[in-house]
């Protein structure tokens, strides 16, 4: 306990300095979907290598020189990864180790034993209410109620009363209709919900701007829901974001990266070609030097994905406190109904 309260006062004074916070790692590419929303299942992914436990020592090492981040752990699929249980552990030591995932593989032992290893928070991604437009948009038939199933085993074997369970959409041209019933159907399973805006640069998806102001509809549903905890500062400018195709000035290279499976340091998830260093090899200060060189020249602002969103808006945006109220929702203890 005392190394966790430590760890939070670090990863503030982190946060107040505006420093690297936030870290999205790829263990792998290999997934079980095809998404259409998504290209890592694609041939120009296969093969590609997977992080192994040792590497992930290197990792957590290397990221303690900058200190405690919140690393979203993903994929590819990270259930597929064997040794995504020791992952946890191993990366919670100094972070704040989240994960996303489809939660085709979650069992209620996984899930005790990712949340006893120390993971913070775990996501299902959910895009439509309904079962079959769930399934088509993943490539894989079933996948709804295998997600749906995973939110509930999640829920039940949390560990602890901090350890989070989310319903998390992207937001598309074609499911904003579907996110008030997703709502509903997160409240009913004891979960809290989220929402990030797709970027266009995975999968090349033709169009994705919905046929009305998202941002305020986003916004009333979250004063009718308190289930829906995403940061206000970050929902209010979806409708600014789709019109303008993203948001500027991107913060990533400062305040979050990117690491690949294969150990390369981006400052977005979206610009794998583009790796300031390779953490597995390269000196940390070497590639924070090339990652603020990087943001420097960075013009892009072709997303408003909530990995960035909510960053930005807890640092950076008007409405400070009450975003960090939302934080504070989005965090908060919840009671622990059944535990194992």
């Amino acid at each position: 306990m005392i190394c966790d309260i430590e760890k939070k006062i670090r990863y503030t004074i982190s946060f107040l300095m505006r420093k690297i916070v936030h870290v999205n790692l790829q263990l792998l590419y290999e997934c079980n979907f095809k998404c259409t929303i998504c290209d890592f299942w694609k041939d120009e992914y296969k093969n590609k290598s997977i992080l192994t436990l040792n590497q992930i020592e290197r990792i957590n090492l290397k990221l303690k020189e900058i200190g405690p981040q919140v690393i979203s752990i993903g994929g590819g699929e990270p259930l597929l990864h064997k040794d995504i249980v020791k992952i946890a552990k191993i990366l919670s030591k100094n972070n704040f180790a989240v994960m996303i995932c489809n939660g085709w593989y979650m069992t209620p032992e996984i899930a005790h034993a990712l949340f006893n290893a120390g993971m913070y928070e775990i996501s299902i991604s959910v895009d439509y209410a309904d079962p079959l437009k769930h399934d088509k948009q993943r490539g894989k038939s079933g996948a709804f109620d295998r997600a749906v199933n995973a939110l509930r085993i999640l829920n039940e074997n949390r560990v602890y009363p901090y350890q989070r369970v989310h319903m998390i959409s992207v937001i598309m041209d074609d499911n904003v209709c579907e996110i008030e019933p997703l709502i509903k159907l997160s409240k009913k399973l004891g979960v809290t919900y989220l929402v990030t805006l797709y970027s266009d640069n995975r999968g090349k998806k033709v169009k994705r701007a919905p046929d009305l102001d998202i941002g305020k509809y986003l916004l009333k549903l979250k004063k009718k829901y308190p289930e829906f905890v995403a940061l206000r500062g970050y929902l209010g400018r979806f409708t600014e974001a789709i019109e303008n195709n993203g948001i500027y000035p991107c913060y990533g290279g400062k305040n979050l990266i990117n690491i690949d499976s294969q150990g390369n340091v981006t400052f977005c998830i979206d610009h794998l070609e583009k790796p300031a260093g390779n953490i597995l090899n390269d000196d940390m200060s070497d590639i924070i030097m090339s990652l603020k060189n990087q943001m420097g020249k960075n013009n892009c602002i072709g997303c408003w994905t909530s990995c960035r969103g909510s960053i930005e808006s807890l640092m950076y945006d008007k409405g400070k406190l009450l975003n960090l109220f939302d934080y504070y929702q989005m965090t908060k203890d919840i009671s622990i109904k059944n535990s194992l």
